[in-house]
């Protein structure tokens, strides 16, 4: 089987932009193209153009008691953006309270985050280890009570 019967560059590894949305916008309101035909104009698969369609589709009501469906860009960025704030790892100790209020009491005895990693390892009532870094990190992102400053 021959690997280069393809008919539309592939878009592998790329999101689409706000740009893009507005460029199928145009296609599916305006021009009433169907995904195919957005998929290749756009240069990707009309099953990702299946997909951004259902995240901005809204159905608008025609004068005559009729509706049809209305693809808002950006209503679809709205989403894509609200979908990326959910990506990244989740935190080790999420709802570890025990741990969080064990570790700003440490904080606050002017302990470093390289011994309280060390207290925590040999603790039993924790079942995770931490590094330092990590404990570092959750300072800086606010997930503790803490600030850097409190670290010194």
């Amino acid at each position: 089987m021959c690997q280069c019967n393809y008919n539309t560059e592939n878009n592998n590894g790329k999101h689409l932009t706000y740009e893009d949305r507005t460029v199928i916008a145009h296609l599916f309101n305006i021009q009433s193209m169907n995904y195919s035909e957005i998929a290749d104009e756009i240069g990707s698969h009309r099953i990702i153009i299946s997909r951004e369609i259902k995240k901005g589709l809204i159905k608008l009501h025609t004068g005559d008691g009729t509706e049809r469906d209305y693809y808002d860009p950006q209503r679809a960025q709205k989403v894509y953006d609200d979908n990326a704030t959910a990506k990244g790892p989740n935190l080790k100790i999420d709802k570890n309270h025990e741990i969080a209020q064990f570790i700003e009491k440490k904080v606050n005895e002017k302990y470093s985050p390289e011994v309280i990693a060390e207290l925590i390892k040999k603790d039993d009532r924790f079942d995770m280890c931490l590094s330092y870094k990590t404990i570092y990190n959750y300072i800086d992102m606010g997930v503790l009570m803490l600030d850097r400053e409190d670290t010194r």
